[in-house]
């Protein structure tokens, strides 16, 4: 689960959720953070990060096998505070947009400690 991740995997599931992630919100309520590709150890990782089941979803050929993750409510509003200082000025821009207007979701203002694309401090 992301409370017990090192730095080290919360940064790495940042990297992920930029490129192949989605943040929403499921119902118009929920936050939602979801993940799919054909690499089920990659899905793995995260579905443990996340601390959900993968799932599978199989369409006829050529397709190949699609591994997903999904975890929404609470947890997912924990993961995205997790990520966010790590995302993205576009990716940065939605999560707060979800985290603004569910309901379920603690009105603690969203906090960005450094502009987007800036370095995390020094090496």
């Amino acid at each position: 689960m992301i409370e017990q991740a090192t730095r080290e995997d919360v940064i790495w599931l940042a990297g992920l959720l930029e490129g192949e992630g989605a943040f929403d919100l499921q119902r118009g309520t929920y936050p939602r953070v979801r993940v799919a590709m054909v690499d089920r150890d990659v899905i793995g990782r995260a579905a443990t990060l996340f601390g959900v089941s993968v799932r599978l979803a199989l369409k006829g050929r050529p397709h190949k096998a699609m591994w997903h993750a999904e975890v929404q409510g609470p947890k997912a509003e924990a993961i995205m505070r997790a990520v966010l200082p790590h995302m993205g000025a576009r990716r940065s821009a939605k999560i707060a947009e979800v985290l603004g207007h569910s309901p379920k979701t603690s009105k603690v203002p969203v906090s960005i400690s450094r502009p987007p694309g800036l370095p995390l401090g020094p090496a």
